[in-house]
């Protein structure tokens, strides 16, 4: 790093040359000013328009083609200069919005952090992602230096379930090969998996009567929640599962038996069959309970969620580690049982990929982004665009 720079190395598609590597220079200072604009702003679902303001703004400036679905998520297109014209292109995405209203909330920049005030979340995600993307962009045009194509995508409603990227239509991308910096962990961490997630609402039917007066008359749809509960197992089921009730609910007052009784739950599972298995376990159990205490049992799918896996050795698995070590990381295999906008994007069959962004303590009021880990995520992302 030299003053307000960060120098990248980056190989060109085709050759080992390395692009300018006292030429192909990020701004940090400009870095964090994007982030510090981002963060000030409240995006959380479905107010994302004046953050897309911003990034439309900043796209336009590069000479990016911007293009916005029903749904408001933005798809910008690069086209590939000089002998990277023909390049294969790479697709870079983020969401937009946070968790929890972020209104009022001052950011503060001190010992070599981005804090929130503690008014609310900072929103580092995925708003340090975003930020990282657009200075990629914008400090490889400053350069004047030839590039691949690129698409960038920014997507609205992820954190109240990925209601962008499962409205995305996904046929206008060129891109075979898409990236989103969206989970915890140090900048170099590639998520390989990602869970298959269900959560369901089961309703148990009894019949009322007076608790007092003529209980064996009734129907306790309370106990056949509980009867359910108790014969399966909870929490982390095994190495690839967990599953968990959310929300017990029902009865009208202690001196009538419960004719009604509600649950939430959800499974997630690294493995499809065992995430189908462990589903038709509970639909099963909950069936006996309601059964076995003369109810009956209804259930609905609230939301899901389709799982994906790459093996280390997988193409986009190595653009991802080039890219990482060329900024000078050491890249790093894991996974994760959190969804996001990649699961939707690889059920629609763009192959997509899950890195790290950096942030600590995500989704608090202690949330915070080191300024170290900022620039070096926008450093991989310009390394994606090159990278094989």
């Amino acid at each position: 790093m030299q003053g307000n720079t960060l120098l990248i190395k980056t190989h060109i598609i085709g050759n080992d040359q390395l692009i300018a590597d006292n030429k192909d220079m990020i701004q940090k200072e400009r870095l964090l000013q994007t982030f510090l604009t981002l963060l000030k702003i409240n995006s959380y679902y479905p107010n994302e328009e004046e953050i897309m303001q911003v990034l439309r703004s900043k796209l336009k400036r590069v000479g990016m083609k911007l293009a916005e679905d029903e749904s408001r998520n933005l798809l910008g297109t690069w086209a590939g200069t000089g002998n990277l014209v023909e390049t294969e292109p790479v697709l870079l995405c983020a969401h937009v919005d946070t968790v929890r209203p972020t209104i009022g909330m001052e950011p503060i920049v001190r010992n070599g952090r981005v804090w929130s005030d503690g008014s609310s979340v900072l929103g580092a995600d995925d708003k340090a992602a975003v930020a990282a993307i657009v200075e990629a962009i914008e400090s490889i045009a400053d350069q004047a230096v030839d590039h691949p194509p690129v698409e960038v995508l920014f997507t609205v409603g992820e954190d109240v379930g990925h209601i962008g990227s499962k409205a995305f239509d996904v046929a206008p991308v060129q891109s075979k090969l898409a990236f989103i910096p969206d989970s915890g962990g140090p900048v170099g961490q590639i998520i390989l998996a990602s869970p298959w997630c269900q959560s369901l609402k089961v309703k148990f039917h009894g019949r009322a009567a007076h608790a007092g007066i003529e209980p064996e008359n009734g129907q306790n749809a309370l106990l056949m929640a509980a009867r359910a509960i108790a014969s399966l197992p909870w929490g982390r089921i095994d190495d690839q599962s967990t599953a968990n009730i959310g929300t017990v609910t029902g009865g009208e007052a202690s001196n009538i038996v419960a004719p009604e009784a509600e649950m939430i739950l959800q499974i997630r599972s690294l493995s499809q069959q065992k995430h189908i298995r462990y589903i038709d376990d509970v639909l099963q159990a909950c069936t006996r309970a309601a059964a076995d205490l003369g109810g009956s049992m209804e259930h609905e799918v609230l939301f899901q969620i389709s799982g994906f896996a790459f093996d280390p050795s997988d193409p986009i698995v190595q653009r991802a580690t080039s890219a990482i070590e060329s900024t000078g990381r050491e890249p790093s295999c894991t996974v994760s049982c959190g969804g996001s906008d990649a699961n939707e994007l690889n059920a629609k069959g763009l192959k997509t990929l899950v890195l790290s962004v950096g942030y600590e303590d995500i989704h608090s009021n202690q949330e915070a982004m080191p300024l170290d880990e900022l620039n070096a995520l926008t450093a991989v992302c310009a390394g994606l665009i090159f990278q094989k």
